[in-house]
């Protein structure tokens, strides 16, 4: 009888190992979830990327309006300085004040076509800037819910660190406990089969692969009369 219980103490802590450890496997798969979860989204980088590019966008359209302000300006300057010599009577040459009256004519035929780049400038920028506009507010959302993820995120590495610990502390004790004889079978079992090595037996039924064992080890692991496998899986067999 002593070694009857032997066997069913060994069989159910390799069980109770078995959950430690597919806990722990469990938390470890999630924690490598979170982390890739850490750090700026996607959604969050092409948000700023589209933000930028707008930004970018209309800087260039301001530069070309300046440039056009300017350009005008010189144009006004020298039709300024056109209408004095032309008005001014200090000029009588016929042949000269012909000239004169061409040149403010091709004058404000460029600063016409400037006034309506100018028109269309404006135009483009309006657009620009209310694209922007909403832009930065999706932007602002996207960065809020962001930092909301983030730190729920944290929070669940944190736990998940701190239960990863002591799954671990508790596995190896366990392992201690059980011995290198039981733990050899148990990783043996492990590499061969997978990560389950310990099965439920149920009703005569193996819960590893749900066929019914025969009868005589059926009764034999319900009663605790040595270490037994199932006959299809080859997992070691435990009665719950």
């Amino acid at each position: 009888m002593p070694r009857q219980e032997g066997c069913v103490s060994v069989t159910r802590q390799l069980y109770q190992l078995q959950q430690v450890d597919s806990e722990w496997e469990e938390n470890s798969q999630r924690l490598a979830l979170v982390e890739s979860g850490l750090g700026e989204s996607g959604d969050l980088i092409r948000a700023r990327e589209a933000v930028a590019e707008t930004e970018g966008h209309l800087g260039d359209l301001r530069k070309q309006t300046r440039a056009l302000e300017l350009e005008v300006a010189s144009l006004n300057d020298k039709l300024k300085v056109n209408q004095e010599r032309l008005y001014g009577g200090r000029v009588r040459n016929p042949k000269e004040l012909s000239g004169l009256q061409e040149e403010a004519s091709a004058l404000r035929r460029r600063r016409s076509e400037l006034e309506d780049g100018q028109l269309e400038l404006m135009i483009a920028v309006e657009g620009q800037e209310a694209e922007l506009a909403e832009r930065q507010a999706r932007l602002r959302q996207i960065e809020a819910n962001w930092r909301e993820e983030q730190a729920v995120l944290q929070a669940e590495k944190q736990a998940l660190e701190l239960r990863i610990a002591e799954l671990a502390e508790e596995r190896d004790g366990m392992r201690s406990r059980i011995g290198a004889t039981g733990t050899a079978l148990y990783d043996d079992l492990r590499r061969r089969l997978g990560s389950t090595a310990v099965v439920l037996l149920k009703r005569g039924i193996c819960q590893g692969c749900m066929v019914d064992v025969p009868t005589s080890m059926a009764r034999a692991v319900e009663r605790g009369e040595g270490i037994h496998y199932c006959p299809i899986c080859n997992r070691l067999l435990h009665s719950g």
